[in-house]
This record gives C-alpha cells, structure tokens and sequence, in this order.
C-alpha cells in the first residue's frame, strides 16, 4: 500500500471512530465540535535553499478544520487546506522555481494548556500544540530537474510529518482568535523536484484564523443562558430570565414573576406575591380598605360601631349597639328634629331638644303643691338611677297616683365639664331614664313630659358651695307638675 492510501485509511479510521462516538467529544463542556478557518503560510527549506522570512516567495492559502473534544486536555482535529505553490532557489549555481496547487488534509492531536492545570479553562490566552500526519496532493512543475534527468513536472502525492505550537485569544465563550507556528517535514521530494543530496524538504510557516464552537453551549432549559452560567438550571418553557438564568423577579420578594400575582410590589408567599399592608388576611389588591384591617365579610374595612356602614365612609363612628342607622352610618331622625329617633320621644312629630323631640306644650299655669317634689342625683358621666334615686322616684309615684289629676314635668341637667352638645345628650338620656322609671312603676306615659337642659353653668360660679357640691347637684332630673294632659 503506498502512502497516499495507507493515509487515507488512516483518515477514515479515525474519522468514522470519531462520529461515532460523538457523545464523547464536546469542545469544552457545552460545545461538541469546533470549526478553525484560517489563512496559512508555508514557507519552503531544501535543496534549493530557504525561503523563511522571504515573504516575496511566499506560498500560502488557506484552510478549515474541524475540532473534536476528547477530554480537558486533549482535541482532536481533522484538517484540509489548499496552498499555491512557488519555490525559488538555486542548485550548483543554476536558478531553480516550481509553481503548482496543493490540498492538504490532515489529521492531528492537541494538547492544551488550558486544561485547569497549566492555566484555568476559562484563560483568555490559550496556549496549545499538536502533532499529526497530512496528505499532500497537487501538481507542480518547473525548471528544475526530477530523479531521471527530465524536465521537472510533476503529480504531488506525499505524506508530510505535521506538528505546530499556537495560542487561543477568547474574543466570546464561542468564538476564539488563534495564531499558530507550524514545520512540516516531507518524506518525499515531489514539491521541488531538486533531489541532489536526498535530504527531505522541510516546510515551516504560520496560520491565522478563528476557532468557532459549533452546535451551541448546553443549554437545558432553554432560557438562552447556557447551563455552565445558569443559577437555575430547570426554569419552565417560557419564562424570561435574568443574565444568571434565574426568572425574573422585579420586586425583590422572593416569588419569581410567573408566579407573582403583583410582580411589581414587593408581597406575601401565602398571596402569591401580592401585599398585605394591614394585616388583616386579604391581599391589597382585594382589599377595599388597605390601610385599615377589617373583617374579610367587609372586604378588609373595619366597622368600629357594627352598624353595618364601614368606618371610611361612617359620619357617626360610635353610634350605640342596634340602633337603625342611615346610609351615612348616623341614628336614624325620622323627623329630622337633630335627635336621633333612639332618644326622641316624638319620633314622627318634629319637637325641639328640650322637649325630647316632642312638640312645645302650650304655656300653663304652674300649680303650687304642699310637698316639694323631689330631684335624683346622677355620678359623673353616667345616666343609670341608683338605689337612692328609685327611692326617691317611688316617692313621686304615690304623689302622682294620690293626684290623678296632675302630670309631671322632667327637666335634665349635666354639671358644665364636657362639651355643651355632650352634655345636651347626657342630660336626656338622664331624662329618659326617669321616666322609664315612672312608666315601669305604672304611671302612664301620657301624663310624664320630658325636657333635657343640658349643662347648668350658672353652678359653677357659685362660691359658696363646695366645687365637687356643686358638681353634683347639677347632676340631676328636677321635677315639676302641671294640670296639662298630653
């Protein structure tokens, strides 16, 4: 078998074994295969003297390779490359040239340096050497002479020993710029048909070009960052990420934002992602009253009062328990007389305060009566009747049920502390609770008129009485009787 076929064998064995054991190979961890383009210059040593650094009798060309990985130390590449031939020189003092085509393939194993034990295997300057076999095939004739004394022409069909030394500048994780020295050293001398000593011919020269990982970095989720740069290696089909590989998540909560019902305000897992400002258990967002906590039956807004009308929009916040209420969250003034129809005595017929809400009775003459009627005495800020003060009112039941003909007149006071519209309404509740009083011992509500008075600021300058005396007697339900019926 002559040269030519035995490496051409060669080539095949190891390109079959190659592509069928492509799972063995990558480029680098996430990149399987290499493509090397290149500009190539071979520059001629023999018979014919030197053409090293003669760039005027320079034979070059160009090339493409394809690199397999092996493992973090070792490539394999296979190679094919095309030159124009033109070699000058001079023999026993006659001037030689050979001019010609020439392809090149070629089969070569590399070492590198940048394996994470020279250097990391992320160095932006990759160092690296190799050493193979190529194939020369061509033609080439010119004036010098072949091994038979004949006119040099001739079919180039030679094996060449190949090795080089170059170095990878990392321009991207994909693609490299390389800049490589090679000798090649013939076996033959068919290139420039001198054969006066039987030296072999030895070429050197150099190669520029880029070094592109093929196939793509591994990437197994999809998401556009290769996996030996992805924090989050499993992100679901679709979601954007971030430059780690990681699903965006723009407000900084923790819950990416596929999953974030509010992926621009920082929330709660239990929300899925969304805020809960009050803490009441319903997410802003559903929230009617965010700031606020509230019950959920109210969509999160309180309701101090229970009457039904939530506190933002409650013009009467502390409305006493199951009393009906207007859309405004107010007692209800059925008469609009200004007292609620709760405290108003005459609910449906407009009256003034002093009257409970009950028209002013016309003016009587006052009768006078041989036993003072009596007056009950109130604690501070209260309106419940103590035993002293029943004691009292029972008193004024067997007045009036002695006196069928007389009705009774109810005044209510407060002492002048509080303000004068609290102090109006602590003054009828007061009222009201006397004459609850009366009606329960059995006099009949048409014969008891109501009148609330309010504070008696008059007490308060009187300096002859003790300032808690005089408190307390102006806390008080007077009485007077009268010959009108209601």
């Amino acid at each position: 078998m002559n040269h030519r076929n035995a490496l051409l064998v060669l080539i095949f064995i190891v390109c079959a074994w190659v592509l069928g054991n492509s799972n063995a190979f990558a480029q680098d961890a996430d990149a399987r295969w290499a493509l090397k383009p290149s500009y190539s210059l071979l520059q001629y040593s023999g018979e014919l003297g030197s053409q090293f650094f003669k760039f005027d009798q320079r034979t070059d060309g160009g090339g493409l390779g394809l690199s397999a990985y092996l493992n973090p130390s070792f490539d394999l590449l296979m190679s094919i490359d095309y030159y124009r031939l033109n070699i000058k020189g001079t023999a026993n003092g006659s001037p030689y040239y050979s001019k010609g085509n020439m392809i090149m393939p070629g089969v070569m194993a590399t070492y590198k340096f940048y394996n994470d034990y020279f250097l990391s295997s992320e160095a932006k300057l990759q160092p690296y050497v190799a050493t193979g076999l190529s194939y020369m095939i061509g033609s080439t004739a010119g004036t010098s002479v072949d091994l038979s004394g004949d006119a040099f022409k001739h079919f180039i069909d030679e094996v060449a020993i190949t090795a080089l030394a170059g170095v990878k500048y990392q321009i991207s994780r994909r693609v490299s710029a390389f800049v490589e020295l090679d000798v090649l050293l013939a076996t033959t001398e068919e290139l420039d048909g001198a054969s006066l000593n039987r030296n072999n011919d030895k070429f050197g020269g150099g190669r520029i070009g880029l070094f592109i990982k093929l196939g793509g970095e591994k990437d197994s989720d999809g998401d556009g960052v290769p996996d030996s740069e992805d924090e989050c290696p499993d992100t679901p089909p679709g979601v954007e990420v971030d430059e780690k590989g990681c699903p965006l998540d723009r407000d900084n909560d923790g819950i990416p934002d596929y999953l974030d019902d509010c992926p621009e305000v920082p929330g709660l897992p239990e929300f899925n992602g969304c805020p809960d400002r009050d803490g009441d258990g319903l997410p802003d967002h559903i929230d009617a009253c965010p700031d606020l906590p509230g019950p959920h039956e109210l969509n999160g807004c309180p309701d101090s009062d229970g009457d039904g009308v939530i506190d933002p929009f409650d013009l009467c916040p502390d409305t006493p328990p199951n009393v009906v209420v207007d859309e405004h969250g107010c007692p209800v003034d059925t008469d609009g007389d200004g007292l609620p129809d709760y405290i108003d005595q005459c609910p449906d017929e407009w009256g003034p305060m002093e009257y409970m809400g009950c028209p002013e009775p016309p003016d009587v003459g006052w009768p006078d009566v041989e036993e003072e009627t009596p007056e009950v005495y109130f604690e501070t800020d209260k309106y419940e009747l103590d035993a002293e003060a029943e004691e009292e009112l029972n008193k004024l039941v067997k007045y009036l049920f002695d006196n069928p003909m007389l009705n009774i007149r109810l005044y209510g006071f407060a002492d002048p502390r509080g303000s004068s519209d609290y102090n109006k309404t602590l003054s009828a509740r007061r009222v009201e609770a006397v004459k609850k009083h009366l009606i329960r011992k059995g006099v009949p509500e048409n014969r008891i008129m109501v009148r609330a008075l309010g504070e008696i600021q008059e007490i308060q300058r009187d300096e002859t009485i003790p300032l808690d005396e005089r408190y307390r007697i102006s806390r008080k339900v007077q009485f007077e009787t009268f010959f009108f019926m209601r």
